[in-house]
């Protein structure tokens, strides 16, 4: 998995049929870090999508999907974005992607404005299929930095989540 450009960031490439992890350096940093960390979360979201192909699911949809499994009761889009960090826009054109292929369904919250999801029986069942695809891709981030490594990651990731200017 090299790209046409050589950076210095360790890249993932998991091979689905054996899930061995192979990892490269790269030979070129970016002046920008914010380029940087965005650089190396799209690498390793293509990974996570790779491993969760066969599900038919990207990353994003998986964990949109377990968010809304996680109560097990219909959550509104604003509930969603707030829980999963994110804007309402963007987990409104998620949400109606899953819609589309019939893994959750949409109704009326307590006001006009107020959707509510749900998942659906094929959204389960997809759910159910991904799972173990998702444990192997987070099992292999996991042996790649080890516990320390990806310990410093989480907290070094909140760390840049607090910062203000």
């Amino acid at each position: 998995m090299r790209s046409r450009h050589a950076r210095t960031l360790l890249i993932f490439s998991i091979d689905i049929c054996q899930m061995r992890v192979y990892t490269y350096i790269m030979k070129r940093t970016f002046p920008c870090h914010c380029t940087t960390l965005r650089y190396a979360a799209q690498t390793l979201t293509e990974v996570y999508d790779r491993v969760l192909a066969p599900s038919g699911l990207k990353v994003t949809q998986y964990v949109l999907l377990e968010s809304i499994l996680e109560d097990e009761a219909e959550q509104s889009i604003t509930d969603l974005a707030q829980k999963l960090g994110s804007d309402r826009s963007t987990i409104g054109r998620n949400v109606h992607i899953l819609v589309r292929d019939g893994l959750v369904s949409l109704s009326r919250g307590s006001d006009r404005r107020e959707h509510t999801v749900h998942v659906t029986k094929k959204g389960r069942e997809t759910v159910s299929l991904a799972n173990p695809l998702w444990q192997k891709a987070q099992t292999a981030v996991a042996d790649t930095l080890g516990s320390d490594q990806l310990n410093m990651l989480k907290t070094l990731l909140s760390q840049l989540e607090e910062m203000s200017i």
